[in-house]
C-alpha cells in the first residue's frame, strides 16, 4: 500500500512540475458600445472583431440590439489590433427607411481599424454617415 501511495505522490509531483504544457491565454476586454447610422441607432447588426496581422486574438463576434452591443471578458477581444466589421440586418434597413424615405439607403457593411486596449473594458461607438467615411469613437 506505501508502494502505491509513493507512487502516486511521484506521479503528482511530476505532473505538477510539467503541468499541461500550454501556455496562459491573454485576458479578454469586456468591449461595449454602439453602433449609430446618420443620427439613429441602428435596430440590430453583427459586429465583428477581426484580429490584425500580428495579433494572435481570436475573433470576437456579437450581435447589436437597439443599436448597442457588448462583450464580456469570456468572450471579448484580446487587446490588439482589430479590422472591425459591422454588418446590418434586413430589418435594420427597413425601419431606417421607413424613419426618412427620402434618405438614401445606408451601406450594409463597413470596416473600421480599432486597437483594443490592454485594460478591464473599453467603449468603441462605431458611427456611419451614409454619406461621409466611416468614424470610431474611443473611450478607454
Amino acid at each position: 500500500m506505501r508502494l502505491l501511495a509513493g507512487f502516486c505522490f511521484c506521479g503528482l509531483m511530476i505532473v505538477s512540475m510539467t503541468g499541461c504544457g500550454t501556455k496562459a491565454e491573454p485576458r479578454r476586454v469586456a468591449v461595449r458600445g454602439s453602433v449609430i447610422v446618420g443620427d439613429k441607432l441602428v435596430p440590430d447588426a453583427t459586429v465583428r472583431f477581426l484580429p490584425e496581422q500580428g495579433n494572435a486574438g481570436p475573433v470576437a463576434v456579437t450581435g447589436v440590439n437597439g443599436g448597442l452591443y457588448k462583450f464580456t471578458k469570456l468572450d471579448g477581444p484580446y487587446p490588439g489590433k482589430y479590422k472591425v466589421s459591422v454588418n446590418l440586418e434586413l430589418g435594420s434597413l427597413s425601419k431606417i427607411a421607413s424613419d426618412d424615405p427620402n434618405a438614401p439607403p445606408p451601406t450594409m457593411q463597413w470596416e473600421q481599424d480599432v486597437t483594443v486596449p490592454d485594460q478591464e473594458s473599453a467603449t468603441e461607438h462605431f458611427l456611419w454617415k451614409s454619406a461621409e467615411p466611416q468614424k470610431s469613437e474611443s473611450k478607454q
